[in-house]
């Protein structure tokens, strides 16, 4: 961990240590590897320390790629192979706005085209706390501002509560996400399917190099040769030497297995 990093892991966990009336980070250590492995402690800095930044259609030109480029090319294939489902991975998903971003890019698509596919969406992320907001997807009114009015009253429900207004996720769009619990740093991931493509954004910013290669290399076993890998526009894979091409900026596809 840089040392940047270390000064904001220090700050947002002080706010815990004030909680249980602990003085110093050594004795919160004590008391983190002492208890149980499946302690609940350990579930709670995990929401203290992780980053949810997250808004619906964050970086927009990932989702226009999705709809002109992404999902014509897939079909295209598709259609020559006999068609199979698009599956997709929303990793670090946080509060759920990028897959459900996703889904609803993929159902306007449909709309629009006069056509039906089937497709399904893996989100997953390290924090349980995330994890239940996604399955809720209920979001304050605010959220939703930027998305246009149509987009709006076709995919969101819109709460009774004018002094608190929030919106939920239509439950069409909503039965295509699956959540998971998932932590990037573990050895190997565990998934029914290969994905066709794989949305790991702002995310990689947080490891240095190296981790993040072997993060890579995992996703990337997880992927169909073919696969469309987004990162985010901050993120860089040069010099990872990986089996990947840039197709786009920030957006990768696999050339072969590993």
């Amino acid at each position: 961990m840089s040392p940047d990093k270390k000064i904001m892991f220090q700050a947002r966990l002080q706010r815990r240590l004030r909680e249980l009336g602990i003085n110093s980070f050594d004795m919160y250590a004590e008391k983190l590897l002492g208890e149980h492995s499946e302690s609940p402690e350990l579930a709670i800095l995990v929401d203290y320390i992780s980053t949810n930044k997250t808004d619906f259609f964050r970086e927009k030109e990932h989702f226009n790629f999705l709809s002109t480029q992404l999902v014509p090319e897939f079909l295209g294939r598709a259609s020559k192979l006999g068609f199979q489902r698009l599956n997709i991975w929303s990793a670090g998903c946080s509060s759920g706005q990028e897959p459900y971003s996703i889904a609803i890019t993929l159902e306007e698509f449909m709309r629009l085209k006069g056509i039906s596919f089937d497709y399904s969406i893996v989100a997953t992320d390290i924090s349980g706390r995330m994890l239940k907001a996604l399955r809720e997807a209920i979001y304050p009114m605010a959220q939703i501002e930027e998305v246009s009015l149509d987009v709006k009253h076709r995919y969101f429900l819109k709460s009774k509560n004018v002094h608190e207004p929030k919106v939920r996720v239509i439950k069409e769009v909503r039965d295509h996400v699956q959540l998971a619990y998932l932590n990037l740093m573990d050895n190997s991931y565990t998934f029914n399917t290969k994905f066709d493509v794989v949305f790991l954004r702002n995310t990689l910013i947080y490891f240095n190099s190296e981790t993040q290669r072997r993060v890579l290399v995992k996703v990337l076993e997880n992927m169909n040769a073919g696969a469309y890998l987004i990162i985010g526009h901050s993120e860089s894979l040069i010099n990872m030497e990986l089996p990947i091409k840039t197709i786009a900026p920030s957006v990768y596809i696999k050339t072969n297995t590993i």
